[in-house]
């Protein structure tokens, strides 16, 4: 069994690689990005490591190398790497097919809430990008059966998002309110490809901080361009 999804077959562009980490990956940071990368075929020396806050910035890159309070990556340079790290929040890879701009995004509610949807899709656009040619990968997170948030919460989604649990609780579906986002800006329904499996409910196949807390590992996502 592998110990990493291999996701370049969901973009329709020769060389693309892109990968995510399983609960089964062998290696620790700092290692693990450096054999992702190999697997997937990938110049481990291109990395982009963020270093990840839950915030809404987004840059653009074009060395390879850590960044501080960072939790989306948008590129031009097919000599980089993409990398964030999630366990239950939504990471979303973009691949442009025309002009080859990838993007990889790290979106929990609080980067939802700051806007990292919009200012991702937003920077590949300044990169040139047409939505017609944006392709978006929504990987594996943690889905509405299972996310059950707070008032303080659910008080900043709509309610169309929120299906009421016990008490002051509700359920929130938050890669609802990430499609609909990206549809919003521009991005054609049919060009979004979404990945049902829950974080939580699938404890053999993926890490989630919400089912085991401090104790929780972290998948990989990648997203870079086999030479």
């Amino acid at each position: 069994m592998s110990s990493f999804l291999d996701l370049s077959h969901y973009f329709p562009v020769e060389n693309i690689r892109a990968g995510f980490s399983l609960r089964s990956f062998p290696f620790s940071p700092p290692r693990d990005r450096i054999e992702l990368a190999h697997q997937l075929q990938l110049n481990s020396e291109g990395l982009v490591l963020p270093e990840q806050v839950h915030s809404g910035n987004v840059k653009i890159i074009t060395n390879p190398g850590k960044y501080h309070d960072t939790d989306g990556v948008i590129t031009a340079e097919k000599s980089v790497v993409l990398s964030i790290q999630v366990a239950d929040c939504i990471p979303l890879f973009f691949v442009d097919s025309v002009n080859k701009n990838t993007g990889l995004i790290h979106a929990g509610w609080r980067g939802i809430t700051k806007n990292i949807i919009e200012n991702g899709v937003n920077k590949i656009y300044e990169l040139g990008t047409e939505k017609e040619s944006l392709h978006v990968l929504i990987g594996p997170s943690i889905r509405e059966c299972c996310y059950e948030v707070g008032p303080e919460v659910a008080k900043q989604f709509e309610e169309k998002n929120i299906r009421p649990g016990k008490g002051d609780r509700s359920f929130l579906d938050l890669l609802g309110v990430v499609e609909n986002k990206l549809i919003s800006l521009g991005i054609p329904q049919k060009q979004i490809t979404m990945m049902i499996e829950c974080t939580q409910c699938r404890a053999e196949t993926y890490h989630s901080y919400r089912r085991d807390g401090e104790k929780s590992g972290r998948m990989i996502a990648m997203l870079g361009w086999r030479n």
